[in-house]
């Protein structure tokens, strides 16, 4: 099936509501069941896991009746990750800051991929199409809209959080994997980029990453090795401080 005809197919199952066949009596089926099983076997398996014969399989139907309402697989996961990502959080009315808003949507986001870690496996083919992810990218915008922002700029700031999000959520993710996709333990990985630091931080060769080592950077501490946070909570502060002091100067150099 061609993008279009896949993008077209998508949008009128995520927007058109439940469609029944035309012909036939009404099963019970609907794309919010069909939807949540598929969501059901991602969870507990894994997104390869998920094909429209185990979908059917769990639902008791055959893969040809969720044909009648799904027309493949591409068009199903399409409906699974804008029914998982849900809608974003109301916003907070007891507070106006603009980057409080964008933390409490970027920790939102990052629970949604605790719950559902196969989200960030599936590919980007397309932009935003359902009412979720839309809903979430809006939101988003919304943290910038009485900043002083041009509206490109609202647009490349929130497309650089959410990738950058979704992008450390999936290294986190599949390192938390790693010892049971290798067979090699947290401990023997440790131990593994011990080694390596030793042989290539060196003052000369890699003056920066020895400095680091030496600092304890790399030390083992209380946190878990996949945790993300620290760095990810560190380069939003950095880069919503830049926005800030970007903002200031507009302001400035115009006059206010």
């Amino acid at each position: 099936m061609s993008t279009n005809r896949r993008t077209r197919s998508s949008l009128e199952l995520l927007w058109g509501g439940d469609i029944p066949p035309s012909r036939g009596p009404q099963p019970s089926l609907s794309i919010a069941k069909i939807a949540a099983a598929a969501i059901g076997i991602a969870d507990e398996e894994g997104i390869e896991a998920v094909s429209m014969q185990r979908v059917a399989g769990r639902l008791g139907y055959t893969a040809m009746s969720l044909y009648r309402y799904v027309p493949g697989k591409d068009q199903l996961i399409d409906v699974m990750c804008d029914v998982a990502l849900g809608p974003p959080p109301p916003a907070d009315p007891s507070t106006t800051d603009w980057r409080i808003g964008v933390d409490r949507l970027v920790a939102a986001n990052l629970a949604v991929y605790a719950r559902h870690p196969w989200l960030v496996q599936v590919s980007v083919s397309a932009p935003p199409l359902g009412p979720n992810h839309l809903a979430w990218f809006d939101a988003l915008l919304r943290q910038f809209a009485g900043l002083g922002l041009q509206e490109a700029e609202m647009v490349h700031l929130a497309m650089f959080i959410s990738s950058a999000v979704r992008d450390l959520a999936r290294i986190s993710i599949e390192l938390a994997h790693t010892p049971e996709r290798t067979g090699i333990s947290v401990e023997e990985m440790g131990e593994g980029f011990t080694l390596a630091l030793r042989r290539v931080a060196d003052g000369e060769r890699f003056p920066a990453l020895a400095r680091v080592a030496a600092a304890g950077v790399f030390d083992p501490n209380e946190l878990p090795y996949n945790d993300i946070r620290p760095s990810l909570d560190f380069g939003l502060q950095r880069l919503l401080d830049g926005v800030d002091g970007y903002v200031r100067a507009r302001l400035t150099d115009a006059g206010h």
